[in-house]
């Protein structure tokens, strides 16, 4: 059986039963654990952005964001929603792998929602770490969210909510130490924090 892609399993699921995973509790709590670290001075990408569930708040609290994601019909969600709310997002299609901007083009990038952990396998993990640092400017501050795993590896199989989804990775602190060592990014730290309520790992890299 060939594994389903995130676009294909986005496309499939849609926008809605995405945003019902989702309370607006938890949302909340996670906006306000971003704006604990973002500036509205910077100019934020939000990698994977989805259907804009972080970028279009963001937005309507005066931050200046941009937003990516693989999903074609989510991306439409997104520019559509800003546009109801008279906000100026520029929304893209695009690959984490290889991100359609220009060297040091943010000052900080998020990458939130277990996103980080659709990319598979690990040579394509180096690559999204090392496009990520990339289009930071210099002092810019990426945040990558994943689940914490006892151990790491690629899940062949992977089901959410009874839907047959694409293969996701477990990271543990150690995988994501590997990653790092393997980008030759040196200026980085991985934690477990309270994030939405819950506890994530998470990977703070800070380009000198």
């Amino acid at each position: 059986m060939i594994a389903k892609t995130p676009r294909e399993f986005y496309t499939e699921i849609g926008f809605e039963w995405l945003s019902e995973r989702k309370n607006s509790v938890m949302t909340e709590n996670e906006l306000a654990y971003l704006t604990e670290l973002l500036k509205k001075s910077w100019k934020i990408l939000d990698l994977a952005c989805g259907y804009g569930r972080f970028s279009i708040p963001l937005a309507a609290m005066g931050y200046r964001v941009e937003g990516i994601d693989i999903t074609p019909i989510f991306i439409e969600k997104a520019k559509e929603e800003a546009k109801k709310r008279d906000l100026n997002i520029e929304f893209r299609v695009g690959d984490m792998k290889s991100l359609p901007y220009e060297d040091s083009s943010f000052d900080s990038v998020i990458c939130m929602w277990n996103a980080f952990s659709e990319v598979a396998q690990e040579q394509d993990q180096v690559r999204v770490i090392s496009e990520i640092f990339r289009v930071l400017k210099r002092r810019g501050l990426a945040i990558v969210e994943v689940r914490n795993h006892r151990s790491s590896g690629l899940i062949e199989e992977n089901f959410i909510d009874g839907y047959e989804a694409m293969p996701s990775y477990n990271h543990t602190r150690g995988s994501v130490k590997r990653l790092m060592k393997l980008s030759g990014v040196d200026s980085f730290k991985i934690f477990i924090d309270k994030f939405g309520g819950r506890n994530r790992l998470l990977l703070e890299i800070v380009k000198p």
